[in-house]
């Protein structure tokens, strides 16, 4: 049972150094403009500045608090340990293997394959139990190959017809 391809479940990315670093900057630069205003509103004499002052002062401070959220946030991230690599899906010259069900489809089997909209679903027409959707987005596939070549793995094995459909992406206009 030799492998073509194993698909395994994407790993989430983690912020990189210079994500962290950037919204540490941000959060100093907005650290000192609040000291700054504070100041001002201390040694103010006018009304109308002090009222400026506070107003500013509020927008200051909750872009403060966003970006030193954001900043913890990507730190905590960067200190998750990493993923264990989970297997969903091997496909072989001898059939597709599921390791969500551990179940072995052989190819003659198999009475339909769709990919529709990046989500495959294959279907045996004896054993409706066997029977199985996986969304490619929730897998590696896209990182290694592209969708044609995915399909055209799967038709290199599968001598029926599969059906691919991609729908367009909408452009938000309605109609």
């Amino acid at each position: 049972m030799e492998t073509e391809i194993t698909l395994y479940k994407s790993r989430q990315r983690k912020p990189g150094h210079v994500t962290s670093i950037f919204f540490l900057f941000i959060s100093l630069a907005l650290l000192a403009a609040l000291c700054e205003v504070i100041y001002i509103l201390l040694t103010g004499r006018n009304f109308f500045n002090f009222l400026i002052s506070i107003i500013i002062l509020v927008f200051l401070s909750v872009f403060f608090y966003s970006s030193v959220k954001i900043f913890i946030r990507c730190l905590k991230e960067q200190n998750e340990p990493e993923e264990d690599v989970v297997e969903i899906l091997s496909i072989t010259k001898t059939g597709i293997f599921n390791h969500k069900t551990k179940q072995q489809l052989i190819w003659d089997e198999i009475s339909e394959i769709q990919i529709i909209d990046g989500v495959i679903s294959v279907t045996v027409d004896f054993y409706p139990e066997k029977d199985f959707q996986l969304h490619l987005g929730d897998t590696d596939v896209y990182t290694d190959m592209t969708r044609e070549d995915f399909a055209k793995l799967l038709q290199d094995h599968y001598k029926k017809e599969i059906y691919t459909y991609n729908s367009p992406s909408s452009c938000g206009c309605g109609g």
